[in-house]
């Protein structure tokens, strides 16, 4: 009778695993089309045989684990990509709305406001004492001042929003490391108690680290109990076991933009990664919002400043109409000596404001027919007034530096983006479910559990057979 039930216990095992196979089976399919699951599948072993009166008698089967299709080597890649891909991507983003600003469909930009002043002074060297003229140069001059503050501003709200939205990025991933410590503790319970739900979990846990190597430059590994340690800018411990660091944002000593944080494990010991962090979505905010806009707002000011200055020594020189045909020095514009508020302080000089009679045309007093001033304002739309270039080609320089840095970024993300789908693909190609092999798969344990269901029935019926003989 022993042996009989020994048999039995080994054809409910077999029924216990085929079961399991077809769980899992299953589950691969419920899970085809999700994100981030990696195929499963339930890994046999055969339990050690038992000598009776010197014959070696086998003992059935197990279920040693239910494991997943991974390939670490490949996630790794994956991951190191989606750091490059990430700071591409977000670099790109953040600088295609200050394409807008320099686009020649406005019909207000800087080079235009300043081909409708110096036509407007080609008019006046021709009419000098017409008021209707004067009137035209006070309002062309008064519409390039504001292109150049409306540069100024557009680029400084752009700056703004890319700092609000470093506050959001930086906000989501110290959640993301949280979760991945609270992941971390799952995993570890799971691992000790061999339940089923460790593939999933740590499928969970990858899928939150490829979204935060999106955003930050981190590396990582596993360690005791498939528990992962993750590290940040600055070698910062991010996650170790089930602690996590936190995430946070402090404005600059003037009040303005945000440096990025980590308040690093269980003390909070705050370390400033704002410049240390080389990669990932935050990275790239940080670069444009620190390099690219601050040197588009320092030629727009340089520019100004060029301007207003050069204007402003011809205008000294010379003689107005009425009262004022026999006073000189006198400035076309007004601007703030500090270089970086030139753009956004430019404007009219009050006398000017006031009357357009104050405009300095004449290079002698009471001398209301000469242009000899007008000609040489006129000039200055040629003249290199910035170093080695015109206003206009200093003007198509810098926004041409720009416009190929914009294409250079296009082209990065799109190279980026390429190779992580090839990556992803090859990840597929690894852990992705395929419903043709899991459909065999269903069959084959069907088959299995058929059959161990008949050496149940098979051995029921033999112990049913050893009773009514002892009867």
């Amino acid at each position: 009778m022993s042996g009989l039930f020994h048999t039995l216990n080994i054809g409910s095992e077999s029924l216990f695993a085929s079961r399991q196979g077809v769980d899992t089976a299953g589950h691969n399919i419920a899970n085809a089309q999700t994100e981030g699951f990696s195929r499963q599948r339930v890994n046999l072993e055969a339990r050690a045989p038992s000598d009776a009166r010197g014959i070696v008698i086998g003992n059935g089967v197990f279920v040693k684990n239910i494991t997943r299709a991974h390939d670490q080597f490949l996630e790794k890649q994956i991951n190191d990509t989606n750091q490059e891909s990430g700071h591409s991507e977000a670099r790109l983003d953040s600088m295609k709305p200050l394409e807008s600003i320099y686009s020649p469909e406005l019909g207000n930009g800087v080079t235009t406001e300043l081909d409708k002043f110096f036509n407007a002074i080609q008019d006046l060297s021709n009419f000098p004492e017409e008021l209707p003229v004067r009137t035209a140069v006070k309002e062309t001059a008064q519409n390039v001042a504001n292109s150049f503050k409306h540069v100024d501003e557009r680029l400084k709200v752009q700056r703004d929003d890319i700092n609000d939205r470093i506050a959001a990025e930086v906000g989501d991933a110290s959640n993301m490391v949280a979760d991945i410590a609270k992941l971390n503790v799952a995993i570890k319970g799971a691992e000790t108690s061999a339940a089923s739900e460790v593939p999933d979990l740590l499928d969970k846990q990858d899928k939150i680290l490829r979204e935060l190597t999106k955003k930050l430059d981190i590396s990582y590994y596993r360690g005791d109990h498939n528990m992962v340690v993750v590290r940040g800018p600055s070698e910062t411990l991010l996650v170790d076991r089930g602690n996590a660091a936190k995430l946070d944002v402090k404005r600059h000593d003037d009040g303005t933009m945000y440096d990025i944080l980590v308040l690093d494990g269980a003390a909070f010991k705050p370390t400033v990664v704002t410049n240390t962090n080389k990669r990932g979505r935050l990275a790239g905010l940080v670069e444009v919002r620190d390099k690219v806009i601050p040197n588009l707002l320092g030629s727009n000011n340089k520019m100004a400043k060029g301007f207003a200055s050069s204007m402003n020594d011809v205008h000294r020189q010379g003689f107005g109409l009425k009262e004022y045909k026999e006073s000189v020095g006198r400035d076309f514009f007004n601007i703030s000596d500090d270089p970086d508020q030139a753009a956004q302080s430019i404007r009219l000089d009050d006398l000017i404001m006031e009357s357009a009679n104050a405009i300095s045309v004449a290079a002698s007093p009471n001398a209301p027919g000469d242009n000899v001033l007008a000609n040489d304002m006129l000039r200055l739309k040629e003249k290199k007034v910035m170093g080695d270039s015109s206003l206009n080609d200093y003007y198509a320089n810098y926004v041409g530096v720009f416009g190929l840095d914009l294409v250079r970024s296009q082209q990065t993300r799109d190279a980026d983006e390429t190779l992580i789908r090839n990556l992803n693909s090859r990840r597929d190609s690894v852990a992705g479910v395929a419903m043709d092999e899991e459909a065999t798969n269903l069959l084959k344990w069907q088959a299995n559990f058929t059959a161990s269901s008949k050496v149940i029935t098979t051995v029921d019926e033999m112990i049913e057979t050893v009773l009514q003989m002892k009867r």
